[in-house]
């Protein structure tokens, strides 16, 4: 049975660095959108964000947006940040993973997944052989939020791997 137990624990994803990554042999990096790289209420990605995709990009990692979003929102930011995306992708399930890791021509064990959510982005990277690193959700003011990460505290308070 996988445990969800993230490798990596960060206050935000501003935290990571290309050399983290490369530290750990890894050139692709998945990222959550919602309520990871920005709140459910921002329709753009503000300045900072855009400057930590120009540094991650620089410094010779891919990024890929893996969302669960059902709308446009996922290509919306893709597109205004230059980044491949795909929303509907189903986190747990690693099918959509594993075709954006073939499309890649990149191992599991040199690639990444970042979100803030324990039972979609630390689950479906576990289960795929990813290195996971589990953010703080920027935002929590609805209060469905607050009762799903309540179930996930156990694993959000188990030390990192």
């Amino acid at each position: 049975m996988t445990l969800p137990i993230p490798d990596l624990k960060l206050r935000s994803f501003y935290e990571l660095t290309p050399q983290m990554l490369k530290d750990k042999s890894i050139s692709l990096l998945l990222l959550d959108l919602d309520n990871t790289l920005a709140p459910y209420s921002a329709h753009e990605p503000n300045e900072r964000l855009r400057r930590w995709v120009e540094q991650m990009l620089k410094g010779g990692i891919a990024l890929f947006i893996l969302s669960n979003n059902k709308g446009k929102r996922p290509s919306v930011f893709g597109s205004a940040l230059g980044l491949a995306n795909v929303n509907r992708s189903k986190k747990p399930r690693t099918d959509m993973l594993f075709k954006v890791l073939s499309e890649y021509g990149v191992a599991p064990e040199n690639a990444a997944i970042m979100g803030d959510q324990i039972f979609t982005d630390v689950l479906c990277g576990t289960r795929a052989g990813l290195t996971t690193i589990l953010v703080r959700p920027l935002s929590m003011k609805n209060p469905f939020f607050l009762i799903r990460y309540a179930f996930e505290l156990p694993f959000r308070h188990t030390r990192a791997k």
